[in-house]
């Protein structure tokens, strides 16, 4: 054999031998495939409500507003109740540190009541002929509607509220001269109005809050007798209201529709139900609650437990999940999310603010009178706090 024979078989069994080496090498070699798709969702629903910034609206001045809700995914609508000038509704937006007067308006926060989509207002407002009327104003055109009239001896009793879709405005009123109420419901869209009568209860009841389901078929509300609460949802019959379910609330209790067969409020014992009446089913949703709100599309929740510390949480059905807490030192009076569910107003009081004695002022007799001296030194004995949560 000669040497260049030598080398080239020398070559081709080193080749052989590492073609092998490789070929084993490649068979025994584990390969993961991670589930990316799932991994993703995960990390999502561990995050819903994480919380990027929260800020505090108008810290760097000496203003006080009362926010009614969000007129944008960013902007907030707030009353600035002059001391010598007439009330205006102004726009708040981000960072909140100052406002823009959109209108004047010659109401009192008590007898307003703001659109879920925060492009509609109503409020009860003195006629240059002394009567005194429900006017509807739109945002956008400022364009102002009377749609009724109240009588001086009414206004002490008028609640207002909308349905969830913002197309119906309901108000409710005692009756001028003898036993139960007036309602009227408003249709947006249509531009008609429709009465109804309810001899539910008594001039010594006071209703305390008022929802409309969207399809404007049924109205949820809360009210007071005597030392009792209660919240009850009534049909309509023909041009009377038949009141359909009836249960034991919490002193103030909200109650908000969650569709039109489906509501939510907080029970005698804070716990927060859902009641569902197409099979009077009534179900634990979360106990210890003090307040609650649901986002515009149902979908999220926010409550408040132990009086001061505020979550936001995921409702699927009857269960309350991903609950995470947002803020703690704040008695929330009021809570609203954004039409985006990117953020949540927050109103409320210092916890320590909140346990003191107050004296609770009359209500005025007119929505057009200015506070009295009483009613300002029992608002000033509190100092609100204002805040916008925002989601990472």
């Amino acid at each position: 054999m000669s040497r260049r024979q030598l080398v080239v078989i020398t070559i081709l069994f080193l080749v052989t031998i590492l073609l092998t080496g490789c070929s084993t090498r490649t068979r025994s070699d584990t390969i993961i495939i991670p589930d990316t798709e799932e991994s993703s969702t995960l990390k999502g629903e561990h995050g819903v409500y994480d919380v990027k910034t929260i800020y505090r609206m108008l810290s760097k001045t000496s203003e006080q507003g009362t926010p009614l809700g969000w007129s944008s995914p960013t902007s907030v609508l707030t009353l600035f109740e002059g001391h010598e000038k007439l009330p205006s509704l102004d726009r708040v937006d981000a960072p909140y540190e100052e406002h823009l007067k959109l209108l004047s308006i010659e109401a009192k926060s008590i007898y307003m009541s703001l659109s879920p989509n925060g492009q509609s207002i109503a409020y009860a407002k003195q006629q240059t002929n002394g009567t005194i009327g429900l006017n509807l104003t739109t945002i956008t055109d400022q364009k102002e509607l009377v749609i009724t009239a109240i009588a001086i001896d009414q206004i002490r009793s008028l609640k207002l509220g909308w349905s969830n879709n913002s197309r119906y405005l309901v108000y409710i009123m005692n009756k001028p001269e003898n036993e139960g109420a007036i309602i009227g419901v408003y249709d947006m869209m249509e531009h008609r109005m429709k009465s109804y009568w309810y001899d539910g209860w008594n001039q010594a009841d006071i209703i305390d809050s008022i929802q409309l389901a969207d399809d404007a078929q049924s109205m949820a509300i809360v009210r007071s007798s005597g030392k009792q609460f209660y919240v009850e949802i009534d049909t309509w019959n023909g041009n009377a209201a038949n009141r359909q379910y009836e249960h034991l609330a919490a002193n103030d209790s909200q109650i908000e529709w969650i569709h039109n067969d489906q509501i939510a409020f907080i029970g005698q014992e804070n716990t927060l139900y859902a009641y569902e009446r197409r099979n009077a089913a009534l179900s634990v949703l979360v106990e210890g609650v003090n307040m609650f709100r649901l986002s515009t599309d149902r979908k999220s929740i926010a409550f408040s437990q132990n009086k001061d510390t505020v979550y936001a949480a995921s409702l699927y059905g009857n269960n309350v999940l991903n609950k995470t807490q947002l803020f703690k030192g704040v008695v929330p009076s009021f809570i609203a999310w954004s039409s985006d569910n990117r953020r949540l107003l927050l109103s409320g009081w210092k916890p320590y603010e909140w346990d003191k004695p107050h004296t609770v002022p009359a209500p005025a007799p007119e929505p057009a009178t200015r506070s009295s001296s009483a009613q300002e030194a029992a608002a000033a004995t509190k100092v609100n706090q204002n805040l916008v949560i925002e989601f990472k």
